[in-house]
């Protein structure tokens, strides 16, 4: 009975922290994936105006740049949070909160979170580009023309064809948001740092006085 109520107590935790992990990446996902669809929606879908190729051309590369530079902005964000949380969380360890989070280190900075943040981006195209390949349908070429154009478009310049292709473009939201989370936790290692410096200066001043 003892060992049951063990076992149940673990597996309880265990779903609770991930479920709490779930939260933190999926609240970390939403607003670079908003922003993918709004570029995709506006700027990138312009590409699809071929008679007049430089326009279309200025319209991807631009509407893919503003993608790249928001996954920057995001993954900095995402990573900076999460570093702040691991050091908040660590100072509740050492003072022996009972801080579910705190315990469970929820939320807390790992770089496969960055990974996986650019990764939950792209699953709603992958999806869809499945199915379009495998029974192509108006739905599904509606929505990787205008909700998933950044993924879409940049290859459907080689035809038809080549659409399969457009899988390779999942690689990119990995990539970027990974290493802008990564500059995100340097940058704030760096401010808590200072912020740790800035602390014991003040201790030193009122053990003086």
């Amino acid at each position: 009975m003892e060992n049951n109520y063990v076992l149940e107590e673990i597996t309880y935790t265990k779903k609770k922290k991930f479920l709490f992990e779930l939260k933190d990446i999926l609240a970390g996902t939403a607003f670079p994936f908003i922003i993918s669809v709004l570029f995709s929606a506006t700027i990138i879908a312009y590409s699809a105006y071929r008679e007049d190729l430089g326009v279309s051309l200025l319209a991807l590369i631009g509407g893919e740049a503003l993608f790249i530079i928001s996954l920057v902005i995001f993954g900095r964000a995402n990573g900076a949070a999460a570093y702040r949380k691991f050091v908040l969380n660590d100072k509740k360890r050492q003072l022996g909160s009972s801080d579910e989070r705190a315990v469970y280190r929820t939320g807390e900075y790992a770089l496969w979170k960055g990974a996986l943040i650019g990764f939950l981006i792209t699953v709603p195209f992958i999806i869809i580009q499945i199915i379009e390949l495998i029974a192509s349908n108006v739905f599904c070429s509606f929505c990787l023309e205008y909700i998933f154009a950044w993924a879409y478009c940049p290859f459907s310049y080689l035809g038809e064809e080549y659409e399969a292709l457009s899988f390779i473009m999942v690689l990119m939201p990995v990539a970027v948001h990974m290493i802008a989370y990564y500059l995100g936790k340097i940058k704030e290692e760096k401010i808590q740092e200072q912020i740790a410096i800035e602390s014991e200066k003040a201790k030193k001043k009122k053990r003086r006085k």
